[in-house]
Parts: C-alpha cells; sequence; structure tokens
C-alpha cells in the first residue's frame, strides 16, 4: 500500500511539473512575426503591388515617421515598402512608399 501511495505521489508531482515546463516550451516556438523591411529601392523578389503608403507627421523625428509607415503598410498586409521618399514642407514631414506582399514560390510536383 505504501509503495502505491509513493508511485501515485511520484506521478502526481509529474504531471504539476510537466504543466509548469511545457507551456513555456511551446511559447519559444512561436514564430515572430516578420519584422517590415523598408527599402529606398526595388527588391530583386517577384512580388505583389498593394498600394501607396503615405503618412504626414509635425514631427521632426524620422523614426516617428516610420513607425507610422509601418503601420499604415501593416494594414494593407505588406511584406516590403519599396521606393520611399521623404521631404519636408511647410513645417511638415511627409514619408510615402509601395507597399508590396512577397509571392511565395509554387512548389513543383514531381510526377
Amino acid at each position: 500500500m505504501k509503495r502505491l501511495i509513493f508511485l501515485v505521489s511520484v506521478f502526481l508531482a509529474f504531471v504539476i511539473l510537466q504543466s509548469f515546463f511545457v507551456p513555456q516550451v511551446f511559447a519559444a516556438e512561436k514564430k515572430k512575426p516578420k519584422e517590415l523591411i523598408f527599402s529606398t529601392l526595388d527588391v530583386n523578389e517577384d512580388y505583389e503591388y498593394l498600394g501607396i503608403v503615405s503618412v504626414r507627421t509635425g514631427e521632426v523625428n524620422i523614426a516617428k515617421v516610420n513607425s507610422q509607415l509601418k503601420e499604415a503598410a501593416k494594414k494593407l498586409g505588406a511584406d516590403y515598402v519599396i521606393g520611399i521618399r521623404y521631404f519636408e514642407y511647410g513645417g511638415y514631414i511627409y514619408a510615402y512608399g509601395t507597399a508590396v506582399k512577397i509571392k511565395e514560390k509554387e512548389k513543383e510536383t514531381l510526377r
């Protein structure tokens, strides 16, 4: 009887400990979202045109302009923003570029 209680206790301890460690393993396996890439040039991959994204801000901080441009591109589901141009007019900083999504290469099937 003591042996049965010991084995049940070990089993329960194993189950309880496993419940703490397994969620952390699965959380580490989750992929990070792909970072949106900015480029003033074109990309050397096949892509789908999604549209023009543009922002205007009264701040002089270029990082703020870039974060707003990223948000606009993410709403379209873009992977890249290409051909980005910046200019200042009337105390505002303007930025615009072309949002594109990289086409997935079709898998060739062997017959």
